[in-house]
């Protein structure tokens, strides 16, 4: 005689679809070492990093620098190594 399973049994594509929502995530797992804010902080520190890159990438970057001087990236970069203009001392 055979026996008829009564519990809700998923199929294969059905569980592999599914499958996150039977796993522990996040601050459930027992060897977690962040919390959710914790999460939220370091992303809110990442797009203030992206946003500073951004605004060094137009703003103080060699290329924007030699732009606003209207001279040639190269002067900046010999500038900022000191192989031009190396008689002048900063005072920082």
């Amino acid at each position: 005689m055979k026996t008829i399973r009564t519990e809700l049994v998923l199929e294969r594509g059905e569980y592999l679809s599914r499958a996150r929502e039977f796993c522990l995530r996040g601050e459930d797992l027992p060897h977690s070492k962040l919390s959710e804010n914790d999460v939220y902080e370091i992303r809110s520190m990442i797009k203030q990093k992206e946003k500073m890159r951004k605004y060094i990438k137009e703003n103080l970057s060699n290329d924007a620098i030699s732009q606003k001087f209207n001279v040639h990236i190269r002067t900046i970069e010999k500038i900022s190594n000191y192989s031009s203009w190396a008689h002048l001392i900063d005072d920082n």
